[in-house]
């Protein structure tokens, strides 16, 4: 009997394509061209990999209150977030229950979400409220929290850390706690909880989400297209980094803090003096990584739109509420925010040229660097594992 996921992955990528994906890092290896831009093989990816997984999709700073509300699309599904009366986070299926109609459309604040089609009414706990003419003309049928649950939005798993908002579509797995328990256990001298959100950036780049991540990951490129941060933390501080099951990590110690990199603004609380001089990012497959340096926690999260552009969205936080608020760190905040612009900046016109390589007959694989790239190189044999698990 046949592994119908298998045979989905061989008709797209050819069995020679899924042996290349496999392929040791001494040969031209790597998933092939069309996994950066065939419809089907994202396909499987967001049915398998963005759906099953965690995925951050917020920060709680975007719903400063009750009954603030965020339309989001994961994996090809509308969901919304919104903070309910008690103050939680909640996340439900976009989607009224009467027709499917999308329910939301733009960020808002409201008491109750009310269906533009046949204005059938959720209370902010997903429960249908009313549902006005339903059985004839003028009939306001009314439901309690208790009863509107039968015809209420489907909801979604959702929870929090440290002023990160994730979401699962399908159940089950691991809870987020153990998810990202192992990004937790290689930063014990951070304490996160000081976290406070100042603002985000948004950028799309014509390039797959697969390569956007790849890039992050290695430090390789780093000496020939970042002058400013070599400067910071020149090759010879640098590793590879390592994956730990779902999540890469890597690290260094930076000769001297520099501007933008923790010499403006308020540091995590107790950090050791080579911790404070640490720079150190992560990758939680699929969509959740992040930087982190003494006096800032900046999320990097992407959205694939098309198998050949990807949404990036850059989340800021920093240590404190004097970092966050006063004024006297509002040019440091600034300088932040546009030192984080121009490095990434630097990036998007390669992730736009290797995108368009893969549209090369000549290219049969990357020769990935045993020392720099080895990560980045199990990329793909991630991709291709999580696929294929049931």
């Amino acid at each position: 009997m046949t592994d119908p996921t298998l045979d989905a992955i061989e008709a797209i990528l050819g069995a020679e394509g899924l042996a290349r994906a496999r392929a040791p890092i001494d040969q031209p290896s790597g998933l092939p061209n069309a996994a950066y831009w065939s419809e089907a093989w994202l396909a499987l990816e967001q049915r398998k990999i963005f759906a099953r997984a965690w995925v951050f999709v917020a920060a709680e700073a975007e719903l400063p209150q009750v009954g603030s509300l965020l339309p989001l699309e994961i994996a090809g599904t509308p969901i919304i977030l919104l903070r309910d009366q008690a103050g939680a986070i909640r996340a439900f299926h976009n989607v009224c229950r009467h027709r499917g109609t999308k329910l939301v459309a733009e960020p808002c604040q409201v008491k109750a979400i009310t269906c533009p089609y046949h204005a059938w009414t959720y209370r902010l706990d997903g429960s249908l409220r009313a549902r006005p003419h339903f059985h004839g003309p003028d009939q306001i049928e009314g439901f309690t929290s208790e009863e509107g649950r039968t015809f209420g939005l489907h909801p979604i798993e959702c929870a929090t850390w440290n002023g990160c908002i994730f979401v699962k579509l399908e159940p089950g797995g691991l809870s987020l706690e153990d998810w990202l328990a192992p990004l937790v256990k290689r930063t014990p001298a951070f304490d996160f909880s000081q976290n406070r959100w100042i603002g985000k950036r948004s950028y799309r780049i014509k390039s797959n989400w697969k390569l956007v991540l790849e890039n992050y990951m290695e430090g390789y490129h780093v000496f020939a297209a970042h002058p400013q941060l070599i400067k910071h933390a020149p090759m010879n501080v640098r590793w590879s980094g390592a994956w730990m099951e779902h999540v890469f990590y890597n690290d260094y110690v930076a000769p001297e803090l520099t501007a933008g990199r923790g010499d403006s603004l308020p540091h995590y609380p107790g950090l050791s003096e080579e911790d404070r001089r640490r720079g150190l990012w992560f990758a939680a497959l699929p969509n959740f990584a992040a930087e982190v340096f003494a006096d800032q926690f900046v999320v990097l999260a992407t959205y694939p739109l098309s198998p050949d552009e990807t949404l990036e969205v850059l989340h800021f936080f920093v240590v404190g509420e004097e970092a966050a608020e006063a004024e006297r760190y509002a040019g440091a905040r600034a300088a932040l925010l546009a030192m984080w612009h121009d490095l990434n900046l630097e990036d998007v016109a390669l992730l736009e040229r290797l995108q368009q390589g893969r549209r090369s007959i000549a290219f049969e694989g990357s020769i990935m660097s045993p020392a720099w790239e080895g990560p980045a190189h199990q990329l793909a044999q991630k991709v291709v594992e999580a696929i294929i698990a049931t």
